[in-house]
């Protein structure tokens, strides 16, 4: 989405998210002002080096079973169908959906974190 980002985390102890979110905003920003900033002038205009990228908070969820995994997945797939970016989520380059539509990997293997569930997808 152009305004947002949904991810899918995973973390083998509990209550990570915090320490995870700090560096993930702050690496995540410099790399796209870096990216973005020469390409898009006018935008990088009204963002100063130290401005933020990311809103200060997020919103958490703690998926606990195939079924809530697979709901977040189609949400998060179908996320820019909704907002009329695209007609069909794998046209969408940005999202997994490519991937999962046609069985290729995304890095990690969601079948792993579904057999820590006790499920599979």
């Amino acid at each position: 989405m152009p305004d947002h980002v949904h991810v899918i985390v995973w973390f083998p102890e509990d209550n990570p998210l915090g320490h995870f979110m700090k560096p993930w905003n702050q690496r995540s920003s410099v790399q796209i002002k870096r990216l973005l900033c020469p390409e898009l002038k006018s935008y990088a205009r009204f963002m100063g080096p130290r401005d933020p990228v990311w809103q200060p908070r997020y919103d958490d969820f703690n998926i606990d079973s195939e079924k809530k995994l697979r709901e977040k997945l189609e949400y998060m797939h179908l996320n820019p169908v909704r907002a009329g970016l695209v007609n069909r989520p794998v046209d969408w380059p940005w999202n997994s959906a490519r991937f999962y539509e046609p069985g290729r990997t995304v890095g990690v293997p969601v079948t792993w974190l579904l057999s820590s569930m006790g499920g599979d997808l």
